[in-house]
C-alpha cells in the first residue's frame, strides 16, 4: 500500500538530517580507510635488526641448522 497523502517538500525536510548523517559516516570510513592505507604503506614489512631475510633465506631458522666446523686435533 502507498502513503495516502504525501507531501515530497515536508518528506525532503525530514530526511534531510540523516541524509547528511549517513554522507558524513561514508567520508569518516573513507578517511580511515585511507589513514590505513598510508600507515600500512609507511610502516612496510621491514624486518627489525635482530634477525631477518637475506637473499630470500630466514637467517634465523638457517644458523641454528648449520653445522659447527669440525675440531683441530
Amino acid at each position: 500500500m502507498s502513503a495516502p497523502d504525501t507531501n515530497t517538500e515536508k518528506n525532503k525536510a525530514a530526511h534531510k538530517t540523516p541524509i547528511v548523517g549517513m554522507i558524513g559516516m561514508v567520508v569518516f570510513a573513507l578517511l580511515l580507510l585511507f589513514g590505513l592505507v598510508a600507515w600500512l604503506s609507511f610502516a612496510g614489512n621491514t624486518p627489525d635488526e635482530a634477525g631477518g631475510v637475506k637473499d630470500g633465506v630466514n637467517i634465523e631458522v638457517n644458523a641454528a641448522a648449520e653445522p659447527a666446523a669440525p675440531a683441530a686435533d
